[in-house]
């Protein structure tokens, strides 16, 4: 009997643990880098309040639209686009990967992995990579990515010093539907206050 029992301890360290940190980010971009385009719903929530729902929409390179209720954010990898109905203003900048941070998932899942040391944990039955950066001094902070058996994001939480646990979730993915360019690019409706920082 004990030796039926340290088999099977044995054979459940060897499954946990047969998946290195190096492995399970390698499995993750060859996901991501071989979706064309992908939509998704989207939760956001810091310190575990004020949650905001709405629709992520992605394309290769860098094309990405994030509606939350009566504000939009549209960048087409040159230009970005943050746009407030509800006051009917826009703001229009120029396209910076590095600071769209969790926005830009090529750079969430491509880059930002290369400045992190990174480790494995989980949640429930799911795999937890978590990112933790090489430099104190990095803006972004520690990111943890919680990962589906089909190797999607389900969870990134944001452990930032400065403005608090960023938690956001996907779910509903629909990958490869061939999303139109003109859900990534923006024309200002009439009336609307447009403040140009590029």
């Amino acid at each position: 009997m004990k030796t039926i029992l340290s088999l099977i301890i044995l054979f459940c360290s060897t499954v946990s643990f047969s998946q290195t940190a190096e492995s399970v980010l390698k499995s993750l971009q060859s996901k991501i880098n071989s979706i064309a385009d992908l939509s998704a719903n989207v939760t956001q929530s810091t310190n575990g309040k004020s949650s905001l729902s709405g629709k992520l929409f992605f394309k290769k390179e860098n094309n990405l639209r994030l509606e939350f209720g009566s504000q939009t954010i549209i960048a087409d990898g040159k230009t970005s686009w943050n746009y407030d109905q509800k006051n009917k203003k826009v703001i229009i900048s120029n396209y910076d990967e590095n600071g769209a941070g969790l926005l830009s998932i090529d750079y969430l899942v491509n880059e930002y992995p290369k400045e992190c040391n990174l480790s494995l944990s989980s949640e429930g039955s799911k795999t937890v990579l978590v990112l933790k950066p090489k430099s104190k001094k990095s803006s972004t902070g520690e990111i943890k990515l919680t990962i589906n058996k089909d190797n999607l994001i389900d969870k990134a939480v944001i452990m930032n010093q400065a403005v608090g646990d960023m938690e956001v979730s996907f779910s509903n993915y629909k990958l490869n539907n061939n999303l139109p360019e003109s859900l990534f690019t923006f024309t200002a409706p009439e009336g609307t206050a447009i403040v140009d920082i590029r």
